[in-house]
């Protein structure tokens, strides 16, 4: 059975987030494909990690990294993870994120996830990542769109023959649809920088009809900021907002009651929780940008992320009308049964038993 060791720095760098749910549902569901897969993440902040299964291995669960310690960590996992490998004696390491420290120390060849190049499109800082060496030196990369794969090939000198799009995915269970929608939008995760959650702001404001009828539900992605109470107050909009934290069961309440999910950012490599919204029936309305045409078709209604009166139009437009009760019901059903993560493990494991293939 081929064995694959999952490099943990992830799990200290999210508590909850999609990198880190996609590794954790790719390692569970790859036993399925005869391959002996674990995650080994000795210090973790993360919530998706389990000791009940045996393919997650870490010793202490924090809620947060203690101040002043972030270094200490990251050099523990680091250097534990590295004995590790001389014990489980892994056939490939796939990296998480991209921990360029350790490489000097592992011999073993590895697999890359490549998310996104939002940084190198948007001319963003990337402190202490450096992508360039982990890239050059991968057996082989995985980008979860052909967005990215093509965004990959731009930015960086890399043979095509060793990168392959595999998508993301979820769990296909029963919803309930009778769930009744209440009289707020939904934003999920980060707000900043290139999610663009300030146009959505501001176009929220420019409506009468909305101020009067809906409020704003913000899940994840911390605390209202200063500048944001700021923004907010100036926009007499601060009441009309509220900032909610909690695990995957809570967000799942809040896509079963939104009557609407909205999603406009400038750049994404897949966009998971636009398919999250899928699964729990939630009428969207996102960003026309090329990843989400490509992997969501014509499941949404489409609004331009740059003009705050378009974004204001079609948000009263869609709440307004009869769109919102028939969300394009054949072709979301299209999608979930694409994009799961067993296909996901499934097509991965192809990648894992072809590498070890071509080492014989």
């Amino acid at each position: 059975m081929i064995r694959i060791l999952f490099e943990n720095s992830i799990f200290l760098h999210q508590s909850v987030g999609g990198i880190s749910k996609y590794i954790t549902k790719l390692n569970d569901n790859l036993y399925k494909q005869n391959i002996n897969s674990k995650i080994y993440a000795p210090l973790t902040i993360n919530h998706y990690l389990r000791k009940k299964r045996k393919s997650n291995i870490f010793f202490i669960k924090f809620d947060k990294i203690p101040k002043f310690c972030r270094k200490f960590f990251f050099c523990m996992n680091n250097i534990l993870f590295i004995f590790y490998i001389k014990f489980f004696k892994p056939d490939l390491v796939h990296f998480t994120y991209y921990n360029n420290s350790i490489l000097k120390f592992i011999n073993t060849p590895f697999v890359l996830t490549v998310y996104d190049l939002i940084h190198e499109k948007l001319n963003l800082r990337q402190k202490n990542f450096h992508k360039k060496n982990l890239i050059n030196n991968a057996k082989h990369i995985i980008c979860i769109s052909n967005q990215t794969k093509r965004d990959l090939l731009r930015y960086y000198k890399v043979d095509k023959k060793k990168v392959s799009v595999i998508y993301l995915g979820t769990d296909v269970k029963k919803t309930n649809s009778k769930e009744k929608r209440k009289k707020f939008i939904l934003h999920v995760g980060d707000r900043g920088r290139y999610k663009n959650f300030k146009n959505f702001i501001y176009a929220f404001s420019l409506s009468r009809y909305l101020k009067e009828n809906y409020k704003i539900v913000c899940f994840g992605g911390g605390s209202q900021t200063f500048s944001e109470k700021k923004l907010f107050k100036k926009l007499n909009i601060e009441n009309m907002i509220e900032f909610i934290n909690g695990d995957d069961s809570k967000l799942e309440s809040y896509y079963k009651k939104a009557s609407l999910f909205v999603s406009l950012s400038l750049y994404e490599g897949f966009g998971l929780t636009l398919l999250e919204a899928i699964k729990y029936k939630c009428p969207v309305i996102c960003s026309d940008i090329p990843v989400f045409r490509e992997v969501y078709g014509g499941a949404y209604m489409y609004t331009q992320p740059s003009n705050i009166y378009k974004i204001k139009i079609d948000i009263e437009k869609f709440l307004k009308s009869n769109l919102r009760n028939n969300q394009y019901t054949s072709i979301r059903k299209k999608i979930l049964n694409k994009y799961t993560w067993k296909n996901c493990a499934i097509e991965t494991a192809k990648i894992y038993h072809r590498l070890i293939n071509e080492k014989k």
